[in-house]
């Protein structure tokens, strides 16, 4: 299948102007009632070739970091919890550390750092511009951040990855080899974290780079290592003793090539690897894990020119809305060393490996420092629909606390993070094709549930497969180290400039935290999807 050319950057619509010359007559001896008109043909109206993804934050305007906080050790790895979104924890490497988390070899084993954050909402005021009439003072949600605990570790945090079954429980990786089982405890300013124990599944001088949980809950867990193994383990029932991993499979997927990135399919059964060879396979391994895995392709030329793969997610991942799954096609996203992000179609069964559907650069063509690549990508997690935020309280916002809340399928997006050059967003939506104008008296009793049904299982209202396209619509550049790693929540805001009925209207949006290495710094930002 061809890679269809991202369109985002195409010319807009553009209009001719008609002919606007004075009358005349002709010929002069008649009467002066027979004239000819001057050309009043309708302008020449180009629709755009493109649907213009909507975000208030774009790369043009980006925002400004709302928080910042300065560690003692520069941080590699920070993740939100998966039921908690006020919660956060970041690894970090040692305070004066050489090593450099880009190259395995030159990772260091000094002592590290963990540290657990309350990200907390506060309710500021803002107001209007001076250039009009004063109004009263608007409210608006003010993110604060406080480091409440903090923890040493045998060495440098590499990655951390929490429980789906578990939300007090996390694993974390170091460079030395070992595997640290975490607890964290959420009581305020008295939240704490501790190691339970530490566990070793390879040598002392082979590096853990990457940690994957199965999503469907069964305590099982996939390790890639720096000297080209693949780990599948379970977690041991005695949390607080160590060395109590049960290794399940211990295989070399791609030979000698360092693994990079490990992730699991959404129904746990088939785990996806990628080395710093621009290689990249997909393995059946069932639900228990138990089996010898299974190589179902092997992709050695998609990712040729990324020089690594370094980060891999399959989409839509189990957190992604559940109206999202059914509509979507699955895709494997690939972050690569080069700044390309390459997107495969899974559902071509038929063709192996998978076919490549889409490249999306990280660099605007108006970008010359072309410095940085993609390290890192989290998912934006789902928002509340439209429709339904005067139901939502401001602050963040998750599904669980919100049952009946339906989110919203077509609000879909990963935060990458690409080390000298920022992080920056990107969206699905789907791609322009035609202008399809309904009935208002045909949609005026239905809810957006039954039009979404009416579209049919990607197909649109004629009846073709609905294309989707993935835009990089926003960066973020105020960070002086790389950035590694960063991790997003959703939430609910207060509009600062509509009202309705005197109250103020409600926006929804992401939380993005980004962590800049070499200045030992976090970063808050908000991006609104309104």
């Amino acid at each position: 299948m061809p890679i269809r050319e991202p369109r985002f950057n195409q010319g807009k619509l553009t209009m001719s102007p008609p002919n606007m010359k004075p009358w005349k007559m002709s010929p002069p001896s008649m009467s002066p009632l027979h004239m000819t008109p001057p050309n009043m043909l309708l302008p020449n109206f180009s629709p755009p070739q493109f649907k213009l993804p909507m975000l208030s934050a774009s790369r043009y305007f980006p925002p400004r970091t709302l928080f910042e906080e300065d560690l003692e050790c520069p941080p590699s790895i920070a993740r939100f919890s998966l039921d908690d979104p006020t919660v956060c924890v970041i690894g970090a490497y040692a305070r004066d550390t050489n090593g450099d988390p880009v190259n395995p070899t030159k990772a260091g084993k000094e002592e590290g750092r963990i540290y657990l954050a309350r990200v907390m909402d506060h309710e500021g005021e803002v107001r209007g511009d001076a250039e009009f009439p004063p109004d009263e003072p608007r409210k608006k949600i003010i993110p604060n951040m406080f480091i409440v605990d903090e923890i040493e570790t045998p060495a440098s945090v590499v990655d951390i990855c929490w429980s789906p079954s578990d939300p007090e429980l996390l694993m974390a990786t170091t460079t030395d080899g070992a595997l640290l089982i975490l607890q964290v405890t959420i009581g305020g300013r008295s939240s704490r974290i501790e190691l339970l124990s530490s566990h070793r599944i390879s040598s002392s001088n082979t590096i853990i780079t990457s940690i994957a949980l199965s999503p469907i809950g069964n305590d099982i867990a996939a390790a890639g290592l720096s000297d080209g193994s693949v780990v599948l383990f379970s977690i041991p029932d005695e949390l607080e003793e160590d060395d109590q991993i049960q290794v399940i499979r211990n295989f070399r997927p791609h030979g000698v090539s360092p693994i990079l990135t490990v992730c699991f399919s959404h129904d746990g059964k088939e785990l996806f690897i990628g080395d710093n060879k621009a290689n990249v396979s997909c393995w059946h391994i069932g639900r228990s894990a138990k089996r010898q895995p299974e190589m179902k392709w092997f992709d050695d030329s998609t990712f040729v020119d990324g020089d690594a793969v370094t980060k891999l997610l399959s989409w839509p991942t189990e957190r992604s809305p559940k109206n999202t799954i059914p509509r979507r096609r699955p895709l494997l996203l690939a972050g690569c060393d080069d700044g390309m992000l390459r997107i495969t179609d899974l559902t071509e069964k038929q063709v192996t490996p998978p076919p490549l559907t889409q490249e999306a650069n990280i660099f605007d063509q108006t970008e010359k420092d072309l410095d940085g690549g993609i390290w890192d990508m989290a998912l934006l997690p789902p928002l509340p629909r439209k429709s339904q935020l005067e139901e939502v309280d401001v602050g963040v916002f998750t599904p669980a606390a919100y049952p009946n809340i339906p989110t919203d399928p077509d609000e879909n997006g990963i935060l990458v993070s690409c080390l000298e050059a920022g992080a920056r967003v990107f969206v699905q939506r789907e791609e322009f094709m035609d202008v399809f104008i309904r009935d208002p008296e045909e949609i005026r009793d239905k809810t957006e549930e039954e039009l979404d049904n009416e579209k049919g299982i990607e197909k649109d209202w004629f009846n073709r497969e609905r294309q989707f396209e993935w835009y990089n619509v926003a960066e973020f550049k105020e960070h002086n180290g790389r950035c590694f790693s960063g991790s997003a929540v959703a939430f609910v805001d207060y509009d600062p400039i509509f009202k309705e009925a005197g109250t103020q209207r409600k926006r929804r949006g992401w939380r993005l935290l980004t962590t800049s290495f070499e200045d030992k710094k976090v970063h808050i930002w908000q991006v609104y999807a309104d």
